[in-house]
């Protein structure tokens, strides 16, 4: 939150960029007033690596964003990925208060609430937690229990544990910025909910959200999150290889993007790129076809690895609605169509667009920014009828105590949840504050769009130097 207004400011701890984001609510939809893109080196893998250059990416988004905006932020929703979080399975019950034997809406609460003071294994913080279904009287799975009669009332919980001290660099990271965490969520989880659709989630789909440096996986089924992984493989390992072939590494990402196909057979085999060398008489050519063979071989291989967490998960063959791919990497040309024929599953490109309003379209048109949007879009959920001031965070600390040996961290790596918030706001005083943001942003509008596109355009346009063979 900002000092001044009631916005929403969310943070993405990239591998290769820190995007931070604000938002605020309009009409029950998310409003997006302003983006920043900084370059980072700090994280790797989706963990923080080296503080003080992550520190150092945050100030200066955020010295960015308070001058462009004139506020003073003092909270902002993160979020976090990487290979130690890890799901796990756990079983609960409670009996039924009723003497009649029916279950109420408080049973139901008092099962999940029962199951929030879970004591995490020594070193981890449980991130999430998710009722896959009801058992009534330990036989009858329902999705609703509310008006059935048991003496039990039990439910198999899906957790999301992290390890402890890498989730606190998240938060020791802003408050080395002055700045407090206002809730914590799960990367996998955010970036799924603000792109899938509802019928999607139905069916039965996978989310796939490739970053840089690892790509987060999330499977929706009946409407709820069943599993969550993290692929140890991201849009990073192409570009090593296309720089291994001699291309100097500040031309690798807009080679990529701006020429790059997923599929070989789709591009013009006679034509070639001249890319600028070390010096001006030692330019590198690389043809369209080879580029495209570079990225479908590695494409393959994050292929291989989606393919596997599905399995493992459990839902092979039963994913109506295929596969959802969002994150940078998404923006590659054809990578649908290379993995709908690779995976034999439909393959959706899809950018965080689902919960924002109509004026936030041509940003949220924009796949890169799934994971900060999203985040956007989870804080807003938490918050109570669009009153964005003081809220509450719940206490993520791990209850301390003795760890319970039927919850395994043995399982797979990855993601999902976070906090009930209260917040409190006069509504003239928000209605205020909305009409001021309005003609904020009404005035910087156009300007903070041209800028956008300025930094995805920027980084390699070198069209003159396309070569035809047949010339």
């Amino acid at each position: 939150m900002d000092e001044n207004n009631n916005y929403i400011v969310a943070i993405d701890l990239g591998s290769s960029n820190t995007t931070l984001a604000v938002g605020e609510v309009i009409a029950d939809k998310l409003h997006i007033v302003d983006v920043e893109i900084v370059p980072s080196q700090g994280v790797v893998n989706g963990e923080i690596k080296n503080m003080d250059l992550v520190v150092k990416a945050i100030t200066k988004a955020v010295n960015i964003v308070e001058e462009r905006l004139e506020i003073k932020i003092l909270e902002i929703y993160a979020g976090v990925s990487g290979k130690h979080l890890r799901c796990a399975s756990h079983p609960y019950y409670i009996y039924v208060s009723g003497a009649d034997g029916e279950i109420s809406e408080e049973d139901v609460r008092k099962l999940n609430d029962n199951m929030r003071s879970y004591q995490a294994p020594y070193g981890y913080k449980i991130l999430h937690i998710t009722p896959q279904h009801y058992l009534v009287n330990d036989e009858e799975i329902v999705e609703n229990p509310v008006g059935m009669y048991g003496k039990t009332l039990a439910s198999t919980f899906n957790l999301v544990v992290g390890d402890a001290s890498l989730t606190g660099r998240v938060e020791k990271a802003l408050s080395n910025v002055g700045i407090s965490q206002k809730a914590l969520y799960i990367n996998s989880v955010v970036s799924a909910e603000a792109v899938v659709l509802p019928d999607e989630k139905e069916m039965g789909v996978a989310v796939i959200d490739i970053g840089a440096g690892i790509s987060d996986i999330c499977i929706y089924h009946d409407r709820i999150v069943r599993y969550l992984g993290v692929i140890p493989m991201g849009a990073g390992s192409i570009n090593k290889d296309i720089r291994a072939h001699g291309i100097l590494e500040r031309y690798v990402e807009g080679l990529k993007i701006e020429y790059g196909c997923a599929v070989p057979e789709n591009v013009d085999e006679t034509k070639q790129i001249k890319v600028p060398g070390r010096t001006s008489r030692d330019p590198k050519i690389i043809s369209f076809q080879n580029l495209a063979a570079i990225i479908e071989a590695r494409l393959k291989d994050i292929a291989d690895f989606i393919k596997a967490e599905i399995k493992t998960a459990g839902y092979e063959g039963k994913l109506g609605a295929g596969i959802v791919i969002t994150g940078g990497c998404a923006n590659l040309k054809d990578i649908d169509l290379m993995l709908e024929k690779y995976l034999g599953m439909d393959v959706r490109i899809a950018t965080p667009n689902v919960m924002v309003d109509e004026d936030s379209m041509e940003i949220a048109s924009n796949s890169s920014y799934s994971t900060v949007v999203g985040i956007l879009v989870e804080a807003m959920n938490e918050l109570d009828s669009g009153c964005m001031c003081e809220q509450v965070a719940r206490d993520l600390e791990p209850v301390v105590g003795d760890v319970d040996p039927v919850l395994s961290v043995e399982a797979e790596i990855n993601a999902a949840n976070i906090d009930d918030l209260e917040e409190s706001a006069e509504d003239s005083e928000v209605n205020v504050d909305k009409e001021k943001s309005r003609v904020k942003h009404a005035k910087r509008k156009s300007g903070f769009f041209a800028k956008v596109k300025e930094n995805i355009n920027k980084y390699f346009d070198y069209s003159d130097q396309i070569i035809d063979d047949d010339n």
